[in-house]
């Protein structure tokens, strides 16, 4: 296949059971078996990855025409014939997840449009699958679309799971098309007990007890998307989940869906951003990972989380069908040595040879950790000694009143996410907003445009300029009183000096005894920086968003965290979620403490022990400890000190009163030994 004129080598491996029985339950016949996927017609399905390219990934299907996906590093790409083509001519076009209509919630949140119910602890691989009356109506009421769909989701998880050196297969597929077999209505709880209770009664010859079986529905506006048992793949009393199917969901999010209830069933828990590695953007076991494209690989939490689980005797069950799996898989090498990001399965990798960051950590040919070093790569990672530095290092500065300084955590070679300001926080002592990581003021953007001598207008230098509807003065189109000081950036010019820019035209205007300057970027194509920018203030309460002046208070927050109520207004909240204190002030609700440097949780600086025990903090640097340390350390001479003036001037006074009545000898022992003490101390 051809994509932006690169041609790429699709290369493929079967992922169904010999054997794959399907099961089609519709109003006349009560069940027939139709293994015509693997008897009648062979395998069809294939996943793989492209030759060019070895971090990338493919699932298609050859029944009818070429259909399925093709995922890069951060792209998804889908496939299918065009069926009006007389010339077998096929539809290649990009997927994007950004039209989910909900966000990924925390579990305790009221309002919950994303939330996998997982049951307490109370691992064989998912093999049994059912779609509901809903689901098969939504995939259009054909038995050979809904099957290659569900194959087609299939694939991606097996792909996904192939990291873990384990296969998923699919091994039956069964469809309710007259009528559910169980009651979908009620809360996760409730319908994935009678799913569990179906199944124990209703399991087919061909259906093991211990094997792992999923139902999969479709709801217009669910509750929950999904329910299983943590760390029960292996116990045939609870091996069952369901899984839910929005409007707004793809294929590729819903096969995230199932990885991650997959992944709780087997007994892995959601990523702590903060302190697992993730070789890609966003890794399977995050919550986030539902809106991102491309190929998704597991964390390095969840590596060792799943190499620990499979250890256990408990998951004999894992253990028996990895060693099945080696020996008929080929798995495509995810990894490029030499490339500064470490990947699966590499131990570190530092670059090439010759620019390799930590030459005494890492081997640059094989990306192994040399000898009995701890880490190899990233800015946490001390290249003499080859051990991850101490939690409280700086190891990303801030770049802007709304970006936050951040630290080495302590656990990881790698500096924790970047973190800055939420939307539409105050910047500049309330004076602007934060937008995108930066503080959006007037002023900044007219001297970043035009130099140090420009300043933001006032209304009637704007109202002149963008009232002109030219190409110096406009709101994109023509303005009105409240857009104007969204439309053309126009700036107080304070010097007698012209501006020389060969990538604007600059339009100087006299007005009110001051001068307003304005311009045009003369280069069409590129971003038309003489624009206000997406969250410069316009107004008292308002903001500047995609050319329009807007309130504060009508602009959706995509935050659960505000500044007044849960930082007490002595901090602001960050793109996380969590509350950015002042100094003097400490995380996670800035409650007083006058000896906290400020910061978020979310920083690498601070601790959280427990949610019910204070937090650790380390302090920022020594100054304060050498200060210390100093006092206590010169306390006791400056007591010496302090009686040693005393006694002298006592001695004087009595001196002073006895002098005439004391021998010469007398007079002359006691000046020796208060100089001698005096001495003593001083040296």
């Amino acid at each position: 296949v051809r994509i932006e004129d690169r041609t790429y080598t699709l290369l493929d491996h079967s992922f169904l059971q010999l054997f794959f029985f399907f099961f089609f339950v519709f109003k006349k016949i009560k069940k027939q078996s139709l293994p015509k996927l693997s008897l009648k017609r062979g395998h069809c399905f294939y996943q793989g990855h492209a030759a060019e390219m070895p971090i990338s990934i493919v699932t298609v299907s050859t029944c009818s025409g070429l259909r399925g996906l093709l995922q890069l590093e951060d792209v998804t790409y889908g496939i299918e014939p065009l069926e009006s083509s007389a010339t077998f001519e096929h539809m290649f076009y990009e997927i994007k997840n950004n039209k989910i209509d909900y966000a990924p919630l925390k579990e305790k949140h009221e309002n919950q449009s994303y939330r996998i119910l997982v049951k307490p602890e109370v691992s064989n691989p998912f093999d049994h699958l059912h779609l509901c009356l809903t689901f098969y109506d939504y995939m259009g009421s054909e038995m050979g679309a809904a099957t290659q769909k569900v194959v087609h989701i299939f694939g991606l998880i097996n792909t996904m799971f192939s990291q873990l050196k384990m296969m998923i297969m699919l091994t039956s597929l069964e469809i309710w098309s007259d009528k559910n077999k169980i009651s979908t209505n009620g809360d996760a709880d409730e319908v994935l007990q009678n799913f569990l209770s179906w199944k124990q009664k209703n399991a087919n010859g061909l259906q093991k007890l211990n094997e792992m079986t999923y139902l999969l529905l479709y709801m217009d506006l669910p509750a929950y998307i999904g329910a299983t048992y943590r760390g029960t793949a292996c116990n045939p009393k609870f091996s069952a989940g369901i899984a839910v199917h929005l409007r707004t969901l793809t294929i590729e999010a819903l096969a995230v869906v199932l990885a991650q209830l997959l992944g709780i069933h087997l007994g892995l828990t959601y990523d702590d951003v903060y302190n697992c590695f993730c070789p890609g953007s966003t890794c399977i076991m995050n919550p986030e990972a539902i809106h991102s494209h491309g190929i998704k690989i597991f964390s390095s939490c969840s590596m060792s989380e799943y190499k620990q689980l499979a250890s256990q005797p408990e998951s004999e069950c894992l253990q028996q069908q990895q060693q099945q799996v080696l020996k008929v898989v080929a798995q495509p090498q995810m990894a490029t040595c030499g490339n500064n990001k470490l990947e699966v399965p590499e131990e570190c990798d530092c670059g090439p040879a010759e620019t390799c960051t930590h030459v005494n950590c890492c081997d640059p040919k094989d990306c192994t950790l040399i000898k009995s070093a701890e880490c190899g790569t990233g800015p946490c990672c001390d290249k003499r000694s080859c051990l991850i530095a101490e939690r409280g290092k700086l190891c990303r500065k801030s770049k802007d009143l709304c970006d936050f300084p951040e630290f080495c955590n302590g656990s990881s070679e790698y500096c924790v996410p970047d973190t800055q300001a939420a939307d539409l926080e105050p910047c500049n002592n309330g004076t602007a907003f934060c937008y995108k990581g930066i503080c959006r003021d007037p002023d900044r953007q007219c001297a970043e445009l035009f130099g140090k001598y420009a300043k933001g207008s006032n209304y009637q230098c704007s109202q002149e300029v963008n009232m002109q509807n030219d190409k110096f003065g406009n709101c994109r189109g023509r303005c009105n009183s409240t857009s104007l000081f969204c439309g053309k950036i126009v700036c107080h010019w304070s010097s007698a000096k012209l501006v020389h820019r060969k990538d604007f035209d600059v339009q100087y205007t006299y007005l009110g005894g001051k001068v307003c300057i304005s311009a045009h970027i003369k280069i069409h194509g590129e971003e038309d920086l003489a624009y206000v920018a997406d969250g410069t203030v316009c107004g008292d309460e308002e903001v500047c968003l995609q050319g329009y002046c807007r309130s504060v208070h009508s602009v959706p927050k995509h935050s659960n965290c505000s500044s007044v109520e849960k930082c007490q207004g002595h901090g602001i909240c960050n793109n996380l979620d969590s509350c950015q204190c002042e100094i003097g002030f400490a995380p996670p609700e800035c409650d007083m403490t006058p000896s906290s440097p400020g910061g978020s949780l979310d920083d690498g600086f601070w601790l959280p022990i427990d949610k019910s025990t204070p937090l650790i903090v380390k302090r920022r640097g020594t100054y304060k400890k050498g200060l210390l340390i100093s006092f206590y350390i010169f306390l006791p001479f400056l007591l010496i000190i302090a009686v040693i003036v005393v006694k002298r001037r006592t001695s004087k006074r009595f001196w002073h009163r006895e002098a005439l009545r004391m021998p010469k000898t007398i007079l002359s022992l006691l000046y020796r030994s208060v100089t001698e003490d005096s001495n003593k101390v001083s040296n």
